[in-house]
């Protein structure tokens, strides 16, 4: 059916996808779980499908669009190959545990959107209340000192924010802009006792 333009509704939807910033291969992968048997999508309703996914992104408010781009993710990274990155996590008061996810995920992305006992664990541990554009310091981790230059030091916005942070450590990163590589399969992270969180004391009224 068309949407205008020449454009089928698939195609529609999948470009309106693109325009957010999805990749052509996670917009590709999205339209093809929703045409999927059993998806519940009616003939010629997945543009409108989509853009109510989408929420409304102008704001940051989305309604399921990322959780579901960020399975896509997984299933092209498992599908390609991709290497999976093993850490282990400390909590603040507790046993530590394994953890693991794809290349290129951050620890954001794990906890929000991974698989797994660990990443269930992570999830209760960290939050992100700034949606992982480094406006707030919820999700800072300590990185093991052995691991801290294998890792990389923070950026200049990122230091700015983990000086705002709960109790800073010269290994302090932000988890969402931890992004697990082949080279630091193996590193240690401990989560702070607290979280300082500025989005908290703003007034919205």
């Amino acid at each position: 059916l068309a949407a205008g333009g020449g454009q089928t509704d698939e195609e529609a939807a999948q470009a309106f996808i693109e325009e957010l910033g999805y990749s052509h291969e996670v917009a590709a992968g999205i339209i093809q779980t929703l045409s999927a048997p059993g998806s519940g999508v009616p003939r010629g309703a997945m543009l409108t499908m989509v853009k109510a996914f989408a929420g409304r992104p102008e704001v940051g408010e989305d309604a399921g669009l990322e959780a579901l781009a960020k399975s896509v993710e997984q299933e092209l990274a498992r599908s390609s190959g991709k290497k999976v990155v093993r850490f282990t996590i400390r909590p603040s008061n507790g046993a530590p545990f394994p953890c693991e996810g794809f290349e290129g995920m951050s620890l954001k992305d794990i906890a929000e959107h991974g698989s797994g006992e660990g990443a269930d664990m992570l999830r209760e541990l960290i939050e992100c209340a700034c949606s992982g554009v480094m406006a707030c310091s919820t999700c800072q981790v300590y990185v093991h000192p052995d691991w801290f230059e294998r890792v990389g030091g923070p950026s200049d916005a990122e230091e700015d924010m983990i000086e705002l942070a709960h109790e800073p450590s010269d290994f302090s990163r932000l988890g969402c802009q931890v992004r697990l590589r082949a080279e630091i399969d193996g590193m240690e992270i401990t989560i702070p006792g607290g979280a300082n969180n500025m989005f908290d004391d703003i007034p919205f009224d």
